[in-house]
């Protein structure tokens, strides 16, 4: 028998370990360079959802509402507000969409009450400031500031007068 082939060296338990090191440490790398994008892609995702969804949100009350002339711009709170009046057991109903204490806010409450709080409006999002305007009589303009800063508008063609 060869007496050499028994002896196991110091350099072979070195050079086994050094090498487990090396993986664990690339296995630690691209777990950590994955969890970064993951966390990028989560919060531009979250950003766009938030920017959306606040648009979206304008634009489908309007086309709900859009019937017989029921949308319309009034000043209220000190700035523009989105009303939809509608008619419920011949009683008057307005929907007021505006923006308080940092949320976008929809208050429903009877037409001939003049009276009421900003703060009592439902929260729906949380966002900077939210302005409407009409351009024209068929045309609004809705501008959305997130709470990041960015700015979101669209123009929403209103079809009925």
């Amino acid at each position: 028998m060869n007496p050499s082939s028994n002896k196991r060296h110091v350099i072979d338990t070195v050079f086994v370990i050094c090498l487990m090191l090396l993986f664990l440490i690339s296995a630690l790398t691209v777990i950590s360079i994955g969890a970064n994008i993951y966390k990028k892609n989560v919060a531009t995702t979250s950003e766009n959802y938030a920017q959306r969804v606040s648009i979206a949100y304008i634009t489908e009350k309007v086309r709900q509402s859009d019937v017989d002339g029921n949308v319309y711009v009034q000043r209220l709170f000190d700035q523009n507000v989105l009303v939809f009046e509608q008619t419920v057991n011949g009683n008057v109903y307005n929907t007021y969409i505006y923006s308080y204490d940092g949320y976008l806010r929809e208050l429903f409450a009877r037409a001939d009450l003049d009276n009421f709080y900003p703060q009592t409006g439902q929260k729906i999002l949380k966002l900077n400031s939210f302005d409407i305007e009409k351009t024209n009589d068929n045309l609004l303009k809705a501008t959305v500031t997130e709470e990041d800063g960015s700015k979101e508008t669209v123009f929403i063609a209103v079809h009925s007068k």
